[in-house]
């Protein structure tokens, strides 16, 4: 037990090391990137707002965690799995392997999704219905919902890559999965309630159904595994 702790720690040592490297190289280019970032996603006419001094150099860094958190999440997956290695069968490493590679791009798929897509939406069914009253956007605030819709989006992309792996090495099947969704999607909800404090409920919503359609979507992808 104390080896494992050992291991989990050296891994956890190594993926802080290279966040706060990358943090320290992306924060020098946060300011010019996450105007574009947040530019590309408000409705036209609306502009941003600082409203505390360190405001803008809270956001900057924030930004900045979130772009090395993405360039660096292959990296991420590669230390989790290594750590998970020496308690795998010789041909579940090489499914693992397999899958890992689909992880990331279904990751960058959410992402793009969210930010290509559903963000852009999500702010301007957020901000249309305003009474004729002129909106002040934080900065802060606005960038820190769009992140994590991001986030959440590209998590949630991961979940049949995740099932499948547990599935093929044997820690659940399709029948868990019917039985705990509803629990699942209890958590979801009251998770994305929390995390995006978003008080239309239009930013839950659109998390929870996508979690739903990745969930479902898992289930079927086990029902087929289990065939096989």
């Amino acid at each position: 037990m104390e080896e494992h702790i050992a291991e989990l720690r050296k891994r956890v040592i190594r993926i802080t090391i290279v966040m706060l490297v990358g943090i320290g190289i992306s924060f020098r280019y946060a300011g010019d990137l996450m105007r574009v970032f947040l530019e590309n996603m408000l409705p036209k006419g609306f502009r941003l707002y600082v409203f505390a001094p360190t405001e803008w150099f809270m956001a900057q860094l924030t930004f900045a965690f979130v772009l090395t958190f993405v360039i660096v999440y292959p990296y991420i997956v590669y230390e989790l799995y290594q750590f998970a290695k020496p308690g795998l069968y010789e041909n579940e490493r090489k499914f693992v392997k397999t899958f890992l590679p689909f992880s990331y791009a279904l990751f960058l798929l959410g992402v793009g999704v969210a930010y290509f897509v559903v963000i852009p939406r999500i702010f301007y069914l957020a901000t249309v219905f305003n009474l004729g009253a002129k909106p002040y956007l934080s900065v802060k605030r606005t960038m820190y919902l769009a992140f994590k819709i991001l986030l959440s989006f590209g998590l949630a992309f991961q979940i049949p890559v995740l099932v499948i792996i547990a599935v093929r090495i044997g820690l659940i099947d399709s029948k868990w999965l019917k039985e705990k969704r509803l629990i699942v999607y209890a958590i979801v909800f009251v998770l994305a309630t929390n995390v995006t404090l978003d008080v239309s409920g239009i930013s839950q919503l659109v998390i929870l159904a996508l979690v739903v359609v990745m969930y479902e979507l898992s289930i079927a992808l086990a029902k087929a595994m289990e065939r096989r």
